[in-house]
């Protein structure tokens, strides 16, 4: 009796050692996916913010950074997450049903607006998402869209800043003699741009030092007799300088909520302001004591309409290769710049008030980037930017700045004011259709759920 219990005893312990031999493997296996999952979630952060990043470099818009992060993460089945995004910095989170939330940060030291590297990375979201393959692939995927982000060669970025400064010296009511003279200028403006960027310059020094040498060129120009009207000469090549795109994207993120990201760009926007006042203020004072001849209060020509769309088409142009847009969408982002002024000439011509018809402007050329982005798959950015360049106020930050230097207090003010008002009237006339298309894309993709 004795024997059967010890040998039926030893046979439950069989059994509970193979269960419990059992229930160990399935425990370790399940750390083991465990553990296999948090490395995935970290890879895939990793890449994710790395792709934001790239996208931030080459100067997409906040509120895209922030949805790319959005959407990979989605994409694949993690619905918890979240992404903040000012100029300088990302941070992203996300957070898997069985795991702890993982976390990224990535810190932006220095970037430029690159139009072909928005399209390209902007494409490989949409690539991802459509596709999910593993993480080698994307990094793999990665590389490869950052070999074939397009950059134009010396001659072309020195061809572009003369574009500019020629084309918007007509615009801005110069004859051929003040648009060449300020496509020199633009020349000079480029190169001093680029040497600063090769020392790490800040922006406030940079916008100073290449502020105050092409000023003093226009003016010296004057002197000589190879140009008329000095300030024309430098409102056309200072359009490379003003910060008119960065002025309307802060506008553009504070109303859209992303206040931070706003209020940071608005700062840079205050302190380049300022250092184009000082330097072109220093170096036309320089001038006028040098070249005490030059001939200033000169009236700027009236040109008509057809001459300002086609000037405006160059500098517009200037601006695009400057910025890297490549592809058969450069006729296409040109003709919004056609499409903008002319909207706006024609409403001014009719008696609307300057802030109105900017508003208007600027909305006909957001609703025109948008249709030109769904019809081609592409970011409406390129041909948001191309459409806004004729309407950014640059005579109206130079006269500023003018008056501001000769000590005109009160007509700074009110012409100060005038120019903030257009700017953000442009805000608020592309913040309306943009947010429009993108309220009607909430509501497809809810309709088709």
């Amino acid at each position: 009796m004795a024997a059967r219990r010890s040998k039926k005893s030893k046979v439950q312990m069989k059994e509970i050692a193979a269960q419990m031999a059992e229930t160990s493997a399935e425990e370790a296996a399940e750390v083991v996916e465990y553990v296999k999952d948090q490395q995935f979630y970290e890879e895939l952060l990793e890449f994710t913010v790395s792709l934001a990043n790239k996208l931030q470099a080459c100067g997409a818009e906040t509120y895209r950074v922030e949805d790319t992060i959005t959407r990979v993460i989605h994409a694949y089945g993690v619905k918890k997450t979240d992404a903040f995004v000012i100029p300088s910095c990302i941070m992203a989170s996300l957070e898997p049903e069985d795991g702890p939330v993982v976390t990224k940060i990535r810190r932006l030291k220095s970037g430029e607006t690159m139009l072909d590297g928005i399209e390209k990375y902007s494409a490989l979201c949409r690539r991802i998402c459509a596709e999910k393959p593993d993480i080698p692939i994307l990094r793999r995927w990665l590389r490869e869209t950052e070999a074939s982000v397009c950059h134009y060669g010396s001659f072309i970025y020195y061809l572009s800043a003369f574009l500019i400064g020629f084309g918007f010296g007509i615009f801005f009511g110069g004859a051929m003699l003040e648009a060449a003279a300020s496509g020199i200028c633009g020349v000079a403006t480029g190169a001093s741009l680029r040497f600063m960027g090769k020392l790490n310059a800040n922006a406030f020094f940079t916008s100073f030092v290449c502020s105050f040498i092409l000023a003093f060129l226009a003016n010296a120009l004057t002197a000589v007799g190879l140009c008329k009207n000095a300030d024309i000469a430098t409102i056309g090549a200072l359009m490379i300088l003003v910060p008119g795109f960065l002025f309307t994207n802060s506008l553009r993120d504070v109303i859209y909520g992303d206040t931070m990201s706003g209020i940071n760009r608005l700062v840079q926007v205050l302190i380049i302001a300022v250092a184009l006042v000082f330097g072109t203020s220093a170096a036309v004072s320089l001038a006028r004591q040098i070249f005490p001849a030059i001939s200033t209060g000169l009236l700027p020509i009236d040109h008509p309409l057809w001459i300002q769309c086609a000037a405006g088409l160059i500098g517009t142009l200037g601006f695009g290769l400057m910025f890297n847009m490549h592809g058969r969408g450069i006729p296409f982002a040109l003709l919004g710049s056609i499409i903008s002024w002319v909207v706006c000439s024609l409403l001014m011509r009719a008696g609307l008030a300057e802030p109105t018809g900017y508003l208007i402007a600027a909305a006909a050329s957001s609703f025109y980037a948008e249709v030109m982005a769904r019809l081609r798959k592409f970011p409406a950015t390129s041909y948001l930017l191309c459409a806004l360049v004729p309407l950014i106020p640059g005579a109206g930050i130079y006269y500023t700045m003018d008056y501001i230097r000769t000590g005109m207090t009160a007509e700074a003010y009110a012409r100060g004011m005038a120019t903030a008002s257009i700017a953000g009237a442009m805000a608020i006339g592309v913040l309306l259709i943009s947010t429009a298309f993108r309220m009607w894309g909430v509501w497809k993709k809810n309709k088709k759920k």
